[in-house]
């Protein structure tokens, strides 16, 4: 998603952030809520909320820190019955008003390949025009939590397991193909 295609916005100068800190709430409506419960295939959001402070960051840059939180209805993948759960998500991330991540032949192996060390910090992201979305930020950092296949906390699927050990003791029911021949082997010759 490019930050034009999030359901909700909630931009701020990033300019004017720049010898102090700034202490941000944000508060989506019902509407937004909706919209954005209805991009990521949410029952709904029924609370939404996030307690940011915008810390000035190398000479243009930006550190927004702090929690996300939220009560969200999902439907079980199990019960297929919808269940409301509590997510508090700690964002940490860094934006500059420019790309300090261009490709470089260092990044490649000897194959050619780009390798990416998984233990260093993330690059910072782009602050685009002087402004920055907090709302994009509300929304990938929501994303990212979300569960694929929620399940209700205590539900179980049924005979998960019964299955695997039927599945076992039919096996050595089924006939071998090798048995068939033994049998028509040990099988007394007509005639002798």
């Amino acid at each position: 998603m490019t930050a034009d295609t999030f359901p909700y916005s909630f931009k701020v100068n990033a300019s004017k952030v720049v010898d102090k800190d700034e202490k941000i709430s944000i508060a989506p409506d019902e509407a937004s809520r909706a919209a954005i419960a209805s991009t990521f295939d949410l029952n709904a959001i029924h609370a939404l909320t996030a307690d940011f402070t915008l810390k000035p960051y190398r000479k243009a840059g930006l550190r927004v820190v702090g929690p996300i939180k939220a009560t969200i209805s999902q439907t079980c993948v199990v019960s297929l019955e919808p269940f409301d759960s509590e997510l508090e998500l700690e964002v940490d991330r860094t934006f500059e008003p420019h790309s300090s991540r261009p490709r470089k032949i260092r990044d490649l192996n000897d194959e050619g390949e780009i390798e990416i060390d998984l233990e260093s910090l993330d690059p910072p992201d782009v602050i685009l025009d002087g402004v920055l979305d907090l709302g994009a930020v509300i929304c990938e950092e929501l994303a990212l939590s979300l569960d694929p296949f929620p399940r209700r906390e205590g539900v179980a699927f049924e005979g998960g397991d019964a299955d695997e050990d039927e599945v076992v003791e039919e096996e050595p029911e089924k006939p071998s193909p090798f048995a068939a021949l033994q049998a028509l082997k040990d099988k007394p010759e007509e005639g002798t």
